[in-house]
């Protein structure tokens, strides 16, 4: 975590406004000590004084991925992104309580994400269906997706739950380019939701479509354990 920081801050004056959000993805060797120290991490002066959103996430069924789970902070604009990262070194609390968290967990990818175009405030969602693929032809994707996905919303009743296509400005793996989510209040809202549109017309054209510049290399199941 510590050399992701120091990559990040100096890429930070590069940034153009926009929302930015840090995936520190894991893989939990005991889930329990893990929140605990978490939660002891956020209520620390440190952890009060960010500015953003600080949650836990838990995947499920994440394909041949490692991660169990991934510590998310995300921030308005670069000020409080910069905030964040020239803090954490200089803090103890944050030091002693991120070398705790090592001991009950391995560390497996770290990403800084923005946006490409959304809809919705994602922070009021519990469960998120994440595709993540490889686009040789963003601006094109971007077409078919923000048509399809609006249509798609208003059928199936998904207009006021987040969804969008964003991509790692640092941190992209080889395995993929960008990622969409689709936001559910819950589990099972997520699942009826998902069958219901790979069995739906729209989703048959719209997969026709992109066919040639785009390829799905991993599919999960995001669900929020904890906001701090």
């Amino acid at each position: 975590m510590k050399k992701l920081i120091l990559t990040l801050f100096l890429f930070s004056g590069f940034f153009a406004n926009s929302q930015y959000c840090t995936f520190f993805d894991f893989e939990a060797k005991e889930p329990e000590m893990v929140v605990s120290t978490l939660k002891g991490m956020m209520e620390t002066g440190w952890g009060k004084n960010i500015q953003g959103t600080k949650s836990l996430f838990a995947y499920q069924f994440n394909g041949a991925n490692k991660a169990t789970h991934s510590v998310q902070f995300c921030f308005p604009d670069e000020k409080a992104f910069a905030s964040f990262f020239s803090t954490w070194a200089m803090s103890v609390d944050a030091q002693l309580f991120g070398e705790k968290l090592g001991k009950f967990s391995e560390p497996v990818s770290q990403s800084l994400n923005t946006p490409v175009w959304y809809k919705n405030d994602w922070s009021n969602d519990n469960a998120f269906m994440l595709y993540q693929m490889e686009v040789n032809d963003p601006a094109a994707y971007l077409k078919e997706f923000k048509s399809f996905s609006q249509k798609m919303a208003k059928k199936l009743g998904f207009e006021n739950n987040s969804y969008g296509l964003a991509y790692p400005i640092v941190g992209k793996t080889a395995e993929f380019s960008h990622f969409v989510w689709i936001g559910s209040p819950n589990v099972e809202e997520a699942l009826k939701r998902t069958k219901q549109m790979f069995a739906d017309p729209l989703f048959a054209e719209f997969s026709k479509n992109v066919s040639g510049i785009r390829k799905v290399v991993n599919t999960t199941l995001s669900v929020r354990v904890m906001d701090f």
